[in-house]
Order: structure tokens, then C-alpha cells, then sequence
């Protein structure tokens, strides 16, 4: 599960749209913050990864889409990963980039946030723990924080 590639990159007839499709699940991880940006106080997090570099991020204020690449492996002690996401609501129709590094542990498993945002702006430092398991959804775009 390494790298981004998406298969079947097209765009619409008036060159407007983008179309990417997702492709296999591979893992989830649900997030649980500790210390959070103050703009977005969600304590719980969930991503969905699939194995063409493409997630869904959902949480009880967020809602999108993006591309990853990943340093090192997730079966690993410690990994990172590189999220930018696609123009959403979510960060003023914009795109941000998050990077998360997860240190797995012996009675918990911790992540580290940094994140910069469109504007520049390199956002505080964000940190909690988090679990990871199997990927079990095909199709992320009906899943929402308000459909669990």
C-alpha cells in the first residue's frame, strides 16, 4: 500500500471536472484527539484508505476527499503518511496538507499532526491515539459521521 495512482483519470467534456476512482480498501483508522485546532474541535476522526493513494476523511464536522502517499509501511512500528486534500468546504474550498506520523505502542498507539492549509498558514500541532483495522467499504461516498 505504497504510492498513488489513479486508474481511469478522466475529465469532463468542458475540461471542468475530474474524475477518480477509488480503489480497493485496504485500511481504516479511527483517530481520537487529544490536542485539537481550536478551528476545528472534533474529537474523533475516521479515514478510509484504498490502495490506488485515494481516502475519505468523515468526523462529526468534516466530510471529504483527498490523495496519500505513505513513508514506510503500516504493519510498521511507526509510519508516516501525506494527505492533500481536494477543494472541499471543509477548508474553504480549498485544498490543505496534513502529515500524520503513527507510532504504534505497546498499551496505545500515538499520531502526531501537522498541517499546513491553503493560505500558508502552518496550523498548531494536533496529537492523539488512534486504532486501525481492515478497510471494509468499497464505495466511501454514502458514508458520513451522521450514517454510523
Amino acid at each position: 500500500m505504497n504510492g498513488a495512482y489513479a486508474e481511469g483519470l478522466t475529465t469532463s467534456a468542458d475540461g471542468k471536472e475530474l474524475t477518480v476512482s477509488f480503489g480497493q480498501p485496504t485500511i481504516k483508522q479511527v483517530l481520537h484527539y487529544r490536542k485539537m485546532y481550536d478551528k476545528k474541535p472534533f474529537p474523533d476522526a475516521e479515514i478510509y484508505y484504498y490502495d490506488n493513494g485515494t481516502y475519505k476523511l468523515i468526523s462529526q464536522g468534516e466530510n471529504h476527499y483527498g490523495v496519500y502517499s505513505i513513508q514506510g509501511n503500516v504493519d510498521e512500528e511507526s509510519f508516516t503518511v501525506r494527505f492533500i486534500s481536494l477543494p472541499s468546504s471543509d477548508w474553504g474550498n480549498k485544498t490543505a496538507f496534513h502529515q500524520l506520523t503513527f507510532v504504534r505502542g505497546d498499551k496505545e498507539n500515538m499520531f502526531i499532526q501537522n498541517a499546513i492549509v491553503d493560505t500558508g498558514e502552518a496550523l498548531a500541532q494536533q496529537n492523539g491515539t488512534y486504532t486501525q483495522e481492515k478497510n471494509t467499504v468499497t464505495n466511501p461516498v454514502s458514508t458520513t459521521w451522521k450514517n454510523k
